[in-house]
């Protein structure tokens, strides 16, 4: 009768074990997702593919971390808020400017003869790009204004030339005199 009574304790003690693996397993759920199960406690199924983390989302057919990143005309980006657009680009208005499509370090950029430019150390002229500012128009040329002059529609090297009759001459090395240039510094008389 011993031996019964062992027998039956051993029994009811499979059974406790049994239904106790049962109802931890239970706790535990494996969700399948594509070729394999995740955990919905901790874990995101996204287009067949487990990841870890439970906000996952789909921005035009790509898996992105809603945590970290967020959708932009179709595209996941880092951060929280969407960049302008440039072209195929995003850029940064604070630092950047969009300059026919293409994004640009800087605030001040424009365009001249269909080509982007630096407005802060460039110059547009003729629709052609000059190196350094103060550039201007002169005729059917350019000249800068910090070492040139424009008279008469011809560009002068040096600052200064004035016109004289029909004609410009350097007041510095030069006289006019009843629209005629002399050459030196001479008195004129009227």
């Amino acid at each position: 009768m011993r031996e019964i009574h062992i027998w039956i304790a051993a029994a009811v003690l499979l059974v406790i074990i049994s239904l106790s693996a049962s109802v931890i397993g239970a706790g535990q759920s494996c969700i399948p997702c594509g070729d394999s199960c995740y955990d919905p406690a901790k874990q995101s199924c996204c287009k067949g593919q487990v990841y870890d983390g439970l906000r996952w989302g789909v921005c035009r057919d790509v898996c992105y971390n809603l945590e970290k990143q967020v959708c932009c005309n179709g595209i996941p980006v880092n951060g929280t808020r969407c960049l302008p657009t440039c072209g195929n680009s995003f850029y940064n208005p604070i630092t950047q400017s969009c300059c026919k499509g293409e994004p640009k370090d800087g605030l001040l950029w424009g365009v001249c003869g269909g080509v982007c430019y630096d407005l802060t150390n460039e110059t547009c002229c003729n629709n052609q790009i000059y190196p350094g500012t103060g550039w201007q128009k002169c005729g059917d040329s350019c000249y800068n204004m910090n070492n040139q002059s424009c008279c008469l529609g011809k560009v002068y090297d040096g600052k200064g030339y004035t016109k004289c009759g029909d004609t410009c001459y350097n007041p510095k090395t030069e006289t006019c005199c009843k629209g005629k240039v002399i050459e030196g510094k001479v008195e004129c008389a009227y």
